[in-house]
């Protein structure tokens, strides 16, 4: 707060009035100090208002050009090599223009007490004074507003990623849903094929499993007990549809009170197991296991692998939509502090995936 205050104060506000104090303020000095009070008003009114007028020429060229084109730029060899021109140029004017007002003032007016060398020296050092003043307080503003400027720049810059992670954790979050839905249409659907009776049940639980992801997983975190109890529904969906060598193993942790986690971060692995480790044969199985270790969740599932039927609608897979999903949350959400290892050897499908939950 402190640091807008001065920021609004001397560097937001418009810079005319402080150029008007500063160069009233330099004239007097060169008036009153830095000229000679012996000699007559009119040569020293003269002289000082010829000087301010080329010290502000020179600090405008400084503090506009060569400044931010070339110090702020890194081109150190230039800004000095081109200061120093600048130093030459306005020396030679100076000298040669000082010589002319005073030759014709000796000349026209002999009555009038004119400067000595000594006096004219004095004054040009102080004309430089009040430049080399000029630029560095130029400087200081100029190097103070570039810093807030870009702390701003990066402070909206971290704003947009932090705005963009969440618009994309909700996008991927919010595909989730209508593709879980549309596998387990495609599953209600083979299930009134088979087994018309079964599909009240199916519809019940599918129903449970939709308020759970409807009312609860548009949470950052979720209770770890939650998720797991809406992943035991979801085999027990799967159970009613696979009611025949249903070979599913499944080993959760019992201590898991007040442990968070994102939500549905696990489901789709599991899910997809089930979508292409299950076709109602004995040689099919999933096997899923789940434990807590030191605050890190390691969660582990295989699955065998099998050919689809024909038919067109249970053929479906969602465009591989639910394990690109699931990879870009976990890099969202957990970056550095997850590892996914996943194996497939043609027979079987192994996922291993460790989360730091702490």
């Amino acid at each position: 707060m402190k640091d807008q205050k001065i920021y609004n104060l001397f560097i937001n506000k418009s810079n005319y009035l402080w150029h008007a104090i500063y160069w009233i303020i330099a004239a007097i000095l060169m008036f009153f100090i830095f000229s000679n009070r012996n000699y007559d008003f009119q040569i020293r009114l003269v002289l000082v208002s010829f000087l301010i007028v080329v010290s502000y020429f020179v600090t405008l060229t400084i503090n506009n050009y060569l400044i931010p084109r070339y110090l702020f730029e890194g081109k150190i060899f230039y800004f000095v090599y081109l200061l120093f021109a600048v130093f030459v140029f306005t020396l030679w004017v100076i000298s040669f223009s000082v010589f002319v007002i005073l030759a014709y003032s000796a000349y026209n007016l002999p009555n009038l007490i004119v400067p000595q060398r000594s006096d004219v020296i004095i004054l040009i050092v102080g004309n430089y004074l009040i430049v080399i003043v000029a630029v560095v307080i130029h400087f200081i503003k100029e190097s103070y507003r570039r810093l807030i400027e870009n702390d701003n720049i990066e402070k909206q810059k971290q704003l947009s990623e932090i705005k963009l992670k969440e618009a994309n954790l909700k996008l991927l979050q919010g595909q989730i849903h209508p593709h879980f839905l549309f596998n387990m249409l495609n599953n209600l659907y083979g299930l009134v094929k088979e087994n018309p009776d079964s599909s009240r049940d199916v519809i019940i639980k599918l129903s449970d499993l939709l308020d759970y992801m409807l009312y609860e997983c548009d949470k950052k975190k979720v209770l770890l007990e939650n998720e797991i109890k809406f992943i035991k529904n979801y085999i027990e969906l799967e159970r009613v549809r696979h009611d025949e060598d249903f070979n599913v193993e499944v080993n959760f942790p019992q201590e898991i009170s007040n442990i968070e986690i994102a939500p549905l971060i696990l489901f789709p692995f599991i899910e997809n197991a089930f979508k292409h480790g299950f076709n109602n044969r004995k040689e099919s199985f999933i096997n899923i296991m789940m434990f807590i270790n030191h605050g890190k969740l390691k969660f582990e599932i295989e699955n065998s692998i099998f050919i689809l039927d024909d038919d067109k609608y249970l053929n479906q897979e969602g465009r591989g939509i639910g394990m690109n999903n699931i990879k870009e949350r976990l890099k969202l959400i957990y970056r550095d502090k997850y590892n996914l290892d996943i194996k497939n050897d043609g027979n079987t499908f192994n996922v291993k995936l460790e989360i730091d939950l702490s």
